[in-house]
This record gives C-alpha cells, sequence and structure tokens, in this order.
C-alpha cells in the first residue's frame, strides 16, 4: 500500500511541473500572470536602469493587472543574475533586463569561457531605452576635447573609471583609448553611478557614464565633459558643443541600450502582452517627462531590432579588440 501511495504522490509532482529544474512550470500563454510580475535589474541600485525600472513598474497594476515588482540582482556586470536567471521556466512571471554587455562585448573579449548563458537562452521582448554615454574629466586637468586627452596621456597610464570590466562603458574606453594609442588602466565599480563618484572624488582621472549621471558634477564644475560615444554629439544645454567620437574619425561606439528579456520558449503571446504593456507605459506623459529628466530616449525596438543592435555591437566589438 505504502509503494502505491509513494508512486501516486510522485505521478502528482511529474504532472504538476515541480521536478523541471526545481522550478514549477509558468502559468499558460492565455492566463498569464496569474501574479505578481518581477522585473529583475541586474545592475546597481541607483542607476539609470534601475530608475527606469523602478517607474515603468509603478503602472504595472493599470497595464498587466497585477503588481509589478522592480528588483536587483547585482554581480559579475549583471552576468550573475541573467545566469540565476535560467532557473526559470518558459511563461515565467520573472523577467529581466539586458543589455549589449552582456551579450556583445563579454562573450568576445578575455574571459569569455567563464559565460554560463548565451543570447539564445532568452527571448528579447522591447528595448526601454536609448542612451549616450559621456567620458568626463577632473576639471582641474583642463581637458575638454581629445586632442587635449592625447596630448595628457602620451606617456603615462589613463585610469577610466567604469561599471564592471565587461560593461559597455568598459569596451568603449578600451576602443577609444587603443584608436588614441593611449594606455588604459580600467578601474572597475559596481554602477556607473560609483565609476563616476570615483572621478568625482579624484580617485580616478576619468569616469564613462550616462549624462544624468555626470550632469551635476558638470554643472558644479568638478568635471568636464570630453566626448560623447556616439556619432555626433548632442542637442543639450548641458553637453553642447561636445563632439561625438564619430566626429573625430573613430568607430568604436555605440549607443547603449536596454531591454527586457523573458526565458526562452516563453510563448508568442505572453511576449505580445508583456511589449502591448511596456509600450502603453512608455507613451504615458509622466514616462516621457522622466526620460527627459534622464536624459535618455524612449526607443521600443522589437525584437528583431533588438537583434540587430546586438549583432551590429558585435561587429564594432570583434574590430576593435
Amino acid at each position: 500500500m505504502r509503494k502505491v501511495v509513494m508512486s501516486m504522490i510522485v505521478m502528482l509532482l511529474l504532472s504538476s511541473g515541480l521536478f523541471a529544474n526545481g522550478q514549477s512550470e509558468g502559468p499558460s500563454a492565455e492566463n498569464w500572470p496569474e501574479g505578481p510580475v518581477t522585473i529583475i535589474c541586474p545592475w546597481a541600485v541607483g542607476g539609470v536602469a534601475d530608475m527606469v525600472n523602478r517607474k515603468a513598474a509603478t503602472f504595472g497594476p493599470e497595464y498587466l493587472g497585477v503588481p509589478v515588482l522592480a528588483t536587483n540582482e547585482l554581480g559579475a556586470g549583471g552576468n550573475v543574475a541573467l545566469t540565476n536567471f535560467l532557473k526559470n521556466q518558459p511563461n515565467s512571471e520573472n523577467l529581466i533586463f539586458g543589455a549589449e554587455g552582456a551579450f556583445s562585448i563579454a562573450p568576445n573579449i578575455d574571459g569569455a569561457d567563464a559565460l554560463h548563458f548565451s543570447y539564445d537562452d532568452y527571448e528579447p521582448i522591447i528595448n526601454l531605452y536609448s542612451s549616450i554615454f559621456v567620458l568626463t574629466a577632473d576639471a582641474s586637468m583642463g581637458i575638454t576635447d581629445l586632442e587635449s586627452l592625447k596630448a595628457y596621456g602620451k606617456g603615462k597610464k589613463v585610469k577610466v573609471a567604469v561599471n564592471g570590466v565587461a560593461s559597455s562603458e568598459a569596451f568603449l574606453a578600451m576602443a577609444l583609448f587603443g584608436e588614441l594609442g593611449l594606455d588604459l588602466e580600467l578601474v572597475s565599480y559596481n554602477g556607473a553611478n560609483l565609476a563616476l563618484d570615483a572621478a568625482a572624488k579624484g580617485e580616478t582621472a576619468f569616469a564613462i557614464s550616462h549624462q544624468s549621471q555626470a550632469r551635476g558634477s558638470v554643472e558644479a564644475g568638478v568635471l568636464n565633459p570630453v566626448v560623447m560615444f556616439d556619432e555626433a554629439g548632442v542637442d543639450n544645454d548641458i553637453f553642447k558643443g561636445v563632439k561625438g567620437v564619430g566626429e573625430y574619425g573613430y568607430s568604436g561606439y555605440f549607443r547603449n541600450r536596454c531591454f527586457i528579456l523573458a526565458r526562452k520558449g516563453t510563448d508568442p503571446v505572453v511576449i505580445s502582452k508583456i511589449r502591448d504593456a511596456y509600450l502603453s507605459i512608455l507613451d504615458e506623459p509622466e514616462m516621457v517627462e522622466f526620460y527627459n529628466s534622464l536624459m535618455i530616449e524612449v526607443d521600443p525596438l522589437n525584437t528583431q531590432l533588438i537583434n540587430k543592435h546586438i549583432d551590429d555591437v558585435t561587429l564594432i566589438v570583434q574590430s576593435n579588440r
């Protein structure tokens, strides 16, 4: 009798999917979501991605019908969270942010054999924003463009603070300093905002960060903007007149993008529900105003365009190693 009971229990567990990688099956596509949706940001609290995640989550009940929980899981420039996320099953109510750092840069630099995930493990849903990084310098050095940077760096090792050694910022620094022929020392911090603080405090001579993170230090005269990591400069009061890397004839640049990912195999119906919800959220006047304050752009790329971004940045990385 005992064997029969145990067999029935095992059968019930198997039918419920609880033995699948230690995780329960996600809800059916038609009933998704059945409970709160969690959006994991694999980067620092207080960074641009984190702030966008938290702000967008406030509209979750309106557009998804359930609470949306914005959380952070840090480590190895996002790689810890992206690895742990693979425990989820398709149609999970857990989603995660991703960017070109993990999928275009990390697989194409030293240490790539330590990665335990690939872009093919996820389903890209929607890009949330486009951002242009800026290189800033300790204002006391008087460096305001690439010509003065090159003169300063000749014959010395230049310290640049970045958000992780395999991040977008780290690659942009390596590509630029390689094209300038300067000796670079990357100093890694767990967040672009912390990297910027390091330069503002004099721990490093330079930092790469989002524009909004550098804004206060630039306005206060603590840091000088040196170059924008885009084809041309930007049209705003804070960084107006600062040239883009492309204007100097260099090729190592791209816009930073942040997109929502689901586990591979997630039903297209679920993907569509999430994308439609976030399209509505991004269209909210409050979100538009919030993006303007962060100096980022609404840029809701679809799956095909996200894939193209990953491929394009991969080619840039491979040609600038």
